[in-house]
């Protein structure tokens, strides 16, 4: 019934000049109806990242904030001694160095992971179209032919082997002692055999299942982000990946630092500044320039 449904003969396969749903005289692609009612099997492209989104994540650090700050801090300090301080006369201004040197830190570790995390994404990218770019076997106008897995409709009828990973969901029709794992898909190590609902084993095929053992048929029923794997795959894009324990503990690490540093760092300045009043208050001029 499924495959009557689906206008397919299971022993023929589709047609592979089928215009269904067309009107007379109308020209379209091979199987447009079809994809118009059941979609493609691609998954939509994912939001690509920014390089100017991975340099703000970068930036986005407590450690290289608190760097920032007393980079201008000191340069605010250094300019001021170099113009108006105790090094106005000097010939050679230095007192910007230290300020801009550590300015030029938080720049180069930023573009330096930002760089590094663009390349990665890039990477990663070519690694996932890569992993798409897979034959399977299915019947069409009754002739064995190899389809990479993007040309798959539903109505189609693939043809399963041992070490096939099933790139979308479909019925089983027939075959001998196919055992599947869906363990990518479901959870469950044990594997799975396929028959008949008839037999009373389990029809139901899910995309990202691996068969095991035995060669059989299936009618596809749902392709794309429609079928069980790509529901999963857009699930994940639209939740936020959860840190490791390492990442979570290097963070704390993290916070600790910038909390001590930053604590050490008033110190030193409320110590300074009380040395600089009482200096202030025993010179016979104010500011006390000469000091």
């Amino acid at each position: 019934q499924i495959c009557k449904a689906l206008l397919v003969d299971p022993k023929v396969g589709l047609k592979q000049r089928e215009q269904v749903g067309t009107s007379a005289g109308h020209h379209a692609e091979p199987f447009q109806a079809r994809r118009e009612v059941f979609g493609r099997n691609t998954l939509p492209e994912a939001h690509a990242v920014t390089f100017l989104q991975l340099l703000i994540a970068a930036y986005n650090d407590r450690t290289l904030i608190m760097l920032t700050i007393a980079s201008v801090v000191s340069l605010a300090v250094g300019v001021y001694d170099d113009m108006l301080g105790s090094h106005k006369n000097d010939e050679v201004k230095v007192g910007w160095v230290e300020g801009a040197a550590i300015s030029l830190a938080v720049v180069v570790v930023c573009f330096t992971n930002a760089i590094n995390d663009y390349q990665k994404e890039k990477q990663f990218q070519k690694l996932n179209a890569k992993k798409e770019d897979r034959t399977v076997k299915t019947l069409r106008d009754g002739n064995e032919v190899e389809i990479g897995v993007q040309e798959i409709n539903v109505g189609d009828i693939l043809l399963i082997e041992p070490g096939d990973i099933i790139p979308v969901d479909g019925v089983y029709l027939g075959g001998h002692n196919m055992t599947c794992d869906e363990s990518s898909a479901t959870g469950e190590s044990d594997a799975i055999k396929k028959g008949l609902a008839s037999d009373g084993r389990d029809p139901f095929i899910l995309s990202g299942a691996k068969v095991l053992e035995g060669v059989g048929s299936m009618v596809v029923v749902a392709v794309g982000p429609r079928s069980f794997y790509g529901k999963i795959m857009m699930a994940m894009r639209q939740g936020q990946a959860s840190e490791t324990p390492l990442q979570r503990k290097l963070d704390v690490l993290a916070e600790q630092i910038a909390k001590y540093g930053m604590s050490a760092a008033i110190l030193l300045l409320m110590t300074l500044t009380i040395k600089y009043l009482v200096r202030c208050a025993l010179a016979p001029e104010f500011p006390p320039f000469s000091i």
